[in-house]
């Protein structure tokens, strides 16, 4: 399981990449990005609906679509390493009008931005039903458990077998704390990103150790 943190950046970010190489991540955001470390680790691009909710305000897809313009344009020029993933814009909290809202999206990002791998935001609201004839009709490379934390822990195992009876790779956002990556790891979730390591340095000592546990391993 790889594990993205919150856009690491200087001696922090170097010294994941020289004592881990690509086991770990950065996750970047249309509004927080970084050239250096999207060249010297594995990255994903965040939509930046979760940000914008959280200040109040409706999504700004302008944002969303410069960045990943620029993004584009600096792949294809190769100044720029190819994103693992791009999360499609979603409505947070809002469950189908969010999963409707995302495959508009993805028709356009599609034929706009064809070479990326995108993955379906997942949350609250959202049926089984919906999600399984979303995933069977391979719109989308991946899926992204988003939501309130009860709704990914509930949800969480049957969103991962249901996403690998696909042949989709599954990552869990906002995941944050020690325990929490060790239960997304135990149930087979792909990848998962976490902001709390890199906030706190102790947490990140943390994280890194987690790989000689025995539930780690297992």
């Amino acid at each position: 399981m790889k594990i993205y943190f919150a856009c690491p950046t200087g001696k922090r970010r170097d010294g994941i990449v020289e004592n881990y190489g690509d086991k770990f991540g950065a996750c970047l955001t249309r509004d927080t990005f970084n050239n250096v470390t999207a060249n010297k680790m594995p990255w994903f691009l965040d939509n930046g609906a979760f940000s914008d909710y959280k200040q109040g305000k409706v999504f700004n897809s302008t944002k969303f679509y410069n960045r990943l313009l620029e993004v584009e344009l600096k792949v294809r020029r190769g100044v720029l390493d190819e994103p693992d993933f791009v999360v499609v814009p979603d409505v947070v909290g809002e469950g189908l009008l969010s999963m409707k809202r995302s495959i508009d999206w993805i028709e356009f990002l599609n034929e706009a931005f064809p070479y990326h791998k995108y993955y379906l935001a997942v949350q609250d609201g959202m049926s089984f039903t919906h999600i399984e004839n979303v995933i069977k009709a391979r719109l989308f490379d991946g899926v992204f458990i988003g939501g309130t934390k009860p709704w990914k822990y509930k949800n969480g195992n049957r969103l991962v077998q249901l996403s690998h009876k696909y042949g989709l790779p599954v990552h869990c956002g906002g995941i944050g704390t020690r325990k929490n990556i060790l239960w997304a790891k135990s149930i087979g979730i792909d990848s998962v990103d976490s902001g709390v390591a890199m906030i706190h340095p102790r947490h990140l000592k943390d994280v890194l150790n987690i790989e000689s546990e025995l539930l780690w391993a297992a």
